[in-house]
C-alpha cells in the first residue's frame, strides 16, 4: 500500500522527496553507465525503437484503463494536454473523441509515429508540440495527462509544478510502484550479476507533489500487460533495455534467461513473467 505524505507544505513525513527523488535517479543512472556497454543516441533516445514501442503499445485496445479512468472527468470542447505522449497511444484516442488535444513530444522518433497513427484521423484537432516538459511552451489547459512519463525525470520538482500550472481543471499521472520495464529486473541480474538499481515511482511521486503544496488522490488501476509478438521482438526489446550490443558475449545468456523468463500469451506471443501487476493513477484539482 502507497503511504500518502503527512500533509501540503514542507517536506514530507520530515524528509525532503525532491532529494530522495534525485538520489534515485542519479543512482540509476550511474549504474547503467558504469554496466552497461552499449550507448543509446545523444539526440533521441527512443532512435531506432520507436516503430517498436509503437506497434507493442499499440496492441492494447483503447479506452484503456487509464482512459477508462479520465474520460469522466472530461467535458465536451475541453482542451487535454498529454505530456510525454510517446507514439500517440491516449493523445490520438482523445482526438477521435472529438477533444482538442496539446500533444508534447521532444523524440523526433516518436512524433514521427504519432502523426503516422494520427494520419489514420482526419480531422482530430491535435497540435504536437516538438519540446520537452518543462520548458514546451503550451496553452493552458482544461486537463493535463501524463503516462509513465516520469521515471526518467531527474527535476521533478519543476515538471509537476508547471503541469498545475498550466492547467485549470485536473491533473492525472499514470504511474506504477515501479517503471513498467521493472520486467527486465531479472535479466539485468541474470546479465550484470546484481540487482537493478530502481527509478523513483509512485511513492515517491506522491510525497513531491504533498512536499510542493499539491494533495494528490490516489486510485489504483490494473496494470497493461507488455507483450512481444515473437521471439525476434523480444530480443530486440531486451538487448535495448540491457544496453547488449547483437552477437555479443552475453548471447548464450540472454537466450536461456529468455526461455526461463517469457511466457507465451493467449496468442502466441511473449510476455515477461515479472510484470507489474497495479499501477496508480495520481490526480489533483490545480491551485487558484
Amino acid at each position: 500500500m502507497i503511504e500518502s505524505a503527512d500533509g501540503p507544505g514542507g517536506a514530507a513525513g520530515d524528509q525532503d522527496w525532491l532529494a530522495i527523488w534525485r538520489q534515485m535517479y542519479d543512482a540509476e543512472r550511474a549504474q547503467t553507465e558504469a554496466l552497461a556497454a552499449a550507448r543509446e543516441p545523444a539526440d533521441d533516445h527512443w532512435a531506432h525503437q520507436a516503430a517498436r514501442f509503437a506497434r507493442a503499445t499499440g496492441r492494447a485496445p483503447q479506452p484503456d484503463d487509464f482512459m477508462r479512468f479520465v474520460l469522466p472527468h472530461l467535458q465536451p470542447d475541453d482542451h487535454v494536454l498529454d505530456i510525454g505522449a510517446g507514439a500517440g497511444r491516449h493523445a490520438v484516442y482523445l482526438a477521435r473523441r472529438n477533444l482538442h488535444v496539446t500533444a508534447v513530444e521532444p523524440s523526433p522518433s516518436m512524433r514521427q509515429q504519432l502523426q503516422q497513427r494520427l494520419a489514420d484521423t482526419p480531422g482530430a484537432e491535435l497540435t504536437l508540440v516538438p519540446e520537452g516538459w518543462p520548458d514546451a511552451t503550451t496553452p493552458m489547459v482544461d486537463v493535463a495527462i501524463c503516462a509513465h512519463v516520469i521515471y526518467g525525470v531527474r527535476e521533478i520538482g519543476p515538471f509537476l509544478l508547471h503541469m498545475d500550472a498550466r492547467t485549470r481543471r485536473a491533473c492525472f499521472v499514470l504511474v506504477g510502484e515501479r517503471q513498467p520495464a521493472y520486467y527486465i529486473n531479472p535479466f539485468w541480474q541474470r546479465i550484470y550479476g546484481e540487482p537493478r538499481a530502481p527509478l523513483p515511482g509512485a511513492r515517491e511521486c506522491l510525497n513531491v507533489l504533498h512536499q510542493l503544496g499539491i494533495p494528490a488522490r490516489t486510485a489504483r488501476l490494473p496494470a497493461s500487460r507488455y507483450l512481444f509478438a515473437d521471439q525476434h521482438e523480444a530480443l530486440a526489446d531486451l538487448r535495448w533495455r540491457l544496453r547488449l550490443p547483437p552477437d555479443s558475449a552475453y548471447d548464450a545468456a540472454l537466450h536461456t534467461a529468455m526461455h526461463e523468463l517469457l511466457e507465451p500469451g493467449a496468442e502466441g506471443q511473449l510476455m515477461p513473467k515479472s510484470q507489474l501487476a497495479q499501477v496508480m493513477v495520481l490526480w489533483w484539482e490545480p491551485r487558484p
